[in-house]
């Protein structure tokens, strides 16, 4: 994929991680998730002793299970917690011409067209203004699909999920997939914003209208010096 795919996207994300997501939420994610796994893996293994319902017969295959599923609940609530650095939010701007507002929003599009010198300032702006969103909701919605994935194969693993139940066979790889759209989303605008401020910036700067002279203020009064205005010479 060339500039503004998801590869391309997925680069920028790992390079602008640090200047818009903050590593204390990132700790504190890490901490809420990993607990709520420990506390999931234990009701787990407490559901199996009792009733016996993940149980496979197979001790190694129990563990598995219970981990896989575990982790999966531990990923689930990665998207709920907050990681985004707190700091002034750019504000939109808004160029009051719909036309220009059009031809702005087709460079970010998947096949932009060329960009008119006028458009290279609000372009290099929006292009600001969408990489840090961009990348925080990559951060936040990169764990969801996961979630998804591990739940389907901790069922497969211990056994719930068969031809017999096809509900828990089909429905978590359908859910990874389609609850995977916000973070392809997400990490393709980040990419395709990046290479339209790329575009711009391989543009010439758009010139400066040069102030006009101001001119020169009338003294009030008459021009024309009579005699009696001259002060006395001194005596």
């Amino acid at each position: 994929m060339g500039d503004g795919g998801f590869l391309h996207g997925w680069r920028v994300v790992r390079s602008r991680r640090a200047d818009f997501v903050d590593a204390g939420r990132l700790r504190r994610r890490t901490v809420v998730c990993g607990a709520t796994a420990v506390v999931v893996g234990a009701f787990l293994v407490v559901v199996d002793v009792v009733w016996g319902s993940l149980s496979t017969g197979s001790g190694i295959r129990d563990l598995i299970a219970v981990v896989l599923l575990a982790g999966a609940a531990g990923c689930l609530v990665a998207p709920f917690v907050r990681v985004a650095a707190m700091g002034p939010v750019p504000p939109e701007g808004l160029t009051g011409d719909w036309r220009r507002q059009e031809r702005i929003d087709r460079q970010f599009a998947a096949r932009p067209p060329a960009m008119a010198l006028e458009d290279r300032d609000e372009v290099l702006a929006r292009a600001e203004r969408s990489i840090g969103p961009s990348t925080v909701l990559a951060e936040r919605f990169v764990w969801l699909p996961v979630a998804w994935v591990l739940g389907w194969l901790g069922l497969l693993v211990a056994g719930a999920a068969t031809t017999d139940r096809l509900t828990l066979l089909l429905v978590p790889p359908v859910f990874a997939v389609l609850q995977s759209a916000t973070f392809i989303a997400a990490v393709s605008g980040a990419g395709r914003a990046e290479a339209a401020r790329r575009r711009a910036l391989a543009m010439p700067e758009v010139p400066r209208p040069s102030a006009p002279p101001q001119r020169r203020r009338a003294v009030g009064g008459s021009a024309v010096e009579l005699p009696g205005d001259r002060p006395a010479p001194p005596a």
